[in-house]
């Protein structure tokens, strides 16, 4: 740090003579009450605390706590974190106490496909996946008249794209009613955070299935650029079971579909596929008008299903996983049109 002042001092020109570093355990530290508000700032560590130490799983949600609570309702605090601080259940607590005073809270959300944020990655992980699992989230909290909760997608670049993406602001989704889950979403775009808002309390995906149907349905637990679906219970897949063909090709449509890749980007990690991703999924009232039209065109497709299977090579095996994304009507596009010749 007293390189970094020694550089900027002799680029600017200036000097910091009332600036004074203090070396110590930031979680020891006892703040002072002074006039002026405190402003923290910084990349805390992402380290798993031994188990005891912490009321939290990371250190990382020790450091925001820490800040939070010294900062009040008047301070600022500016930190790169790990995208689960987000949605992971870890941290629900932590997220409530961002939001205890009036504060204006942002949040931008970084993926680490195909760029990655930090271009050092993970020297000490040879699985490539690990060692490039970056995907964090810039959070600033400012003091405000009212809570204001705004939120981003989780931003995916090219390298190519890079210089561009990182010096400009991304665009922002206003997220301060949200009440679907316990989590900041991460809106892909402000249809699919429309339809989750006007689904909130209606039936879900999970209402489609039956713990003893014979027709089964096989998920990919993973995904990057489409939904994934299996030949069989193997693994890494979510079986799901339906008494009738009618609501097996329902629910294929629909997890198939791009409005649920963008409910997905929007809720998910970006990664994984859980299987409340999937039985949480709101089946707004309008969808099925959307849905009943195409069932036969799904019935096809699923026939077809080999001209949609890839392949990749996973820990020396090959897996095979169909991707019917760019074969599927899209359902966003006119549940929405839908919804407006509705309103006439």
């Amino acid at each position: 740090m007293e390189k970094q002042f020694a550089i900027l001092s002799k680029r600017w020109g200036t000097s910091f003579p009332n600036l004074k570093l203090v070396r110590s355990d930031f979680q020891k530290i006892r703040f002072k009450k002074i006039e002026r508000p405190y402003f923290f700032f910084g990349n805390p560590p992402f380290v798993t605390n031994r188990k005891g130490k912490s009321r939290w799983n990371n250190l990382f949600a020790d450091f925001v706590e820490t800040s939070l609570k010294n900062i009040n309702g008047v301070g600022s605090l500016q930190f790169i974190l790990p995208l689960s601080v987000a949605f992971s259940r870890d941290y629900s607590d932590l997220r409530k106490c961002m939001l205890e005073h009036n504060r204006n809270i942002s949040l931008s959300h970084f993926d680490n496909i195909p760029d990655t944020l930090f271009k050092s990655g993970k020297p000490e992980h040879t699985n490539s996946n690990k060692a490039n699992s970056q995907r964090c989230s810039i959070l600033t909290v400012r003091p405000a008249d009212t809570l204001r909760i705004r939120s981003t997608s989780l931003i995916r670049w090219s390298k190519y794209d890079r210089k561009e993406i990182l010096s400009q602001s991304p665009q922002y989704h206003e997220i301060s009613s949200y009440r679907f889950n316990d989590q900041f979403p991460r809106p892909e775009n402000s249809l699919i955070l429309k339809y989750i808002t006007q689904s909130l309390g209606g039936i879900q995906l999970s209402s489609l299935l039956s713990n003893n149907g014979k027709c089964k349905l096989y998920v990919s637990v993973v995904a990057r650029n489409y939904i994934g679906f299996r030949e069989g219970h193997v693994p890494n897949s979510h079986q799901l079971c339906f008494s009738s063909k009618r609501d097996f090709y329902r629910a294929l449509l629909i997890l198939s579909s791009d409005l649920f890749f963008d409910y997905w980007r929007t809720i998910g990690d970006g990664f994984h596929v859980t299987k409340g991703n999937i039985l949480n999924f709101p089946l707004h009232d309008h969808l099925d008008e959307v849905v009943f039209p195409k069932l036969t065109t799904t019935q096809r497709i699923w026939a077809d299903r080999d001209k949609y299977r890839k392949t990749k090579l996973n820990s020396g095996k090959i897996t095979s996983s169909y991707d019917f994304s760019k074969r599927m009507p899209s359902l966003m596009k006119e549940y929405w049109f839908l919804k407006q010749e509705t309103k006439c």
